[in-house]
């Protein structure tokens, strides 16, 4: 087993959760993908509100060429892993860790108290997929436990629809979460990768709080300060902000003469949808609670970024049935910058709003 230990693990911990204590915490919201729903249980059980915290934050990052055939794919930018970078406001981290066998899961889940653990869809009982289609997945095991029999079982939840949650056997999990993931042509989006035993740790130590403009707009004013200041250079590992997104376009328009090299954009879109999808929420939220007008711009300007992402995302799906996929692909990728950019206009505009307002 190789264990990478999350970073800072001197906060204290919560109680150990127990299936005796009832069932998780689970939360969902469509359009979400299960990187964002199983980090908002985790959240959710240390008393935070998934929306307050994942919906802070909205960017725009692609990794050229590491895209992954994974429902759950995000580029990693930071060295506080894919959960800092969806929460960059919160005291939050994440870290990439593998193993191979149900001791080396149990290890995890004994240092780390729940794990996100990958699996191949194919081998879960509970997954429509079940016995039929071979797709990544994440799930989060916070216990296990031994029967009479002496047989290993490790408890399961998953918020993603039909949602499950209870104990499966050992012999279940450990054959999704070592699957090799074979192509499959039900799924060309999401199989042909290897699970490979990977486990997402994740630290959380922000404590529960209550919302104020203050945050609002400490989010507002770093997310813009990422969409100017973004990046698109040769040797830049992650295509970011305003210039990346430009390039992001223009490669999308090269690749559009050979319609199956644009696949990949609905797999890593996804990511970019669900941030784009909770900023909205969480700006909505907000503006319903505090009166705040310019907040509630702000959500329906996140949730323009949405459509067109949709737009981009299936086009992408399914270039090589669409006639003129050229024209159209050039067309779908600028009305997602326009949509960037009239976020950010926004965002300009609310924080100009509070500006005026302390005078």
């Amino acid at each position: 087993m190789t264990i990478a230990s999350t970073a800072g693990t001197t906060t204290a911990r919560l109680p150990r959760w127990s299936a005796a204590a009832g069932t998780y915490p689970q939360w969902y919201e469509d359009p979400l993908s299960c990187l964002q729903t199983t980090l908002g249980s985790i959240l959710l059980e240390h008393g935070l509100r998934p929306v307050d915290v994942l919906g802070q934050a909205c960017e725009f990052a692609y990794a050229p060429g590491d895209v992954m055939c994974e429902e759950f794919y995000r580029p990693v930018q930071s060295d506080r892993g894919v959960a800092g970078d969806l929460c960059p406001y919160h005291d939050v981290e994440s870290a990439w860790t593998t193993g191979s066998t149900a001791d080396d899961l149990i290890a995890l889940v004994e240092e780390h108290s729940r794990v996100i653990v990958a699996v191949d869809n194919y081998y879960l009982p509970f997954r429509p997929a079940y016995q039929d289609v071979h797709a990544a997945h994440l799930v989060v095991v916070p216990a296990w436990r031994r029967t009479p029999d002496g047989d290993v079982e490790f408890y399961v939840s998953d918020a993603q629809p039909p949602a499950f949650q209870g104990w499966l056997s050992a012999e279940h999990l450990v054959a999704g979460w070592t699957s090799g993931n074979p192509s499959d042509t039900q799924d060309v989006f999401f199989s042909s990768r290897e699970i490979g035993g990977r486990v997402l740790t994740t630290a959380v130590r922000q404590r529960p709080e209550e919302l104020t403009a203050g945050h609002v707009l400490r989010a507002l004013r770093g997310n813009l300060g990422r969409w100017d200041d973004g990046m698109s250079g040769p040797s830049d590992r992650a295509w970011t902000g305003r210039a990346g997104l430009r390039r992001f376009v223009d490669l999308l328009c090269e690749q559009a003469a050979e319609p199956a090299a644009l696949r990949p954009a609905y797999t890593f879109g996804w990511a970019m949808q669900a941030q784009a999808f909770l900023h909205g929420r969480f700006a909505q939220e907000y503006a319903l609670t505090s009166g705040d007008t310019r907040a509630a711009a702000v959500a329906v300007s996140a949730d323009r970024v949405v459509s067109a992402w949709s737009n981009v995302r299936l086009l992408s799906a399914h270039a090589p049935n669409v006639p003129g996929i050229s024209a159209l692909i050039r067309r779908r990728g600028e009305e997602l910058l326009h949509a960037y950019e009239q976020l950010a206009v926004e965002w300009r505009l609310a924080l100009a709003k509070e500006g005026a307002d302390a005078r």
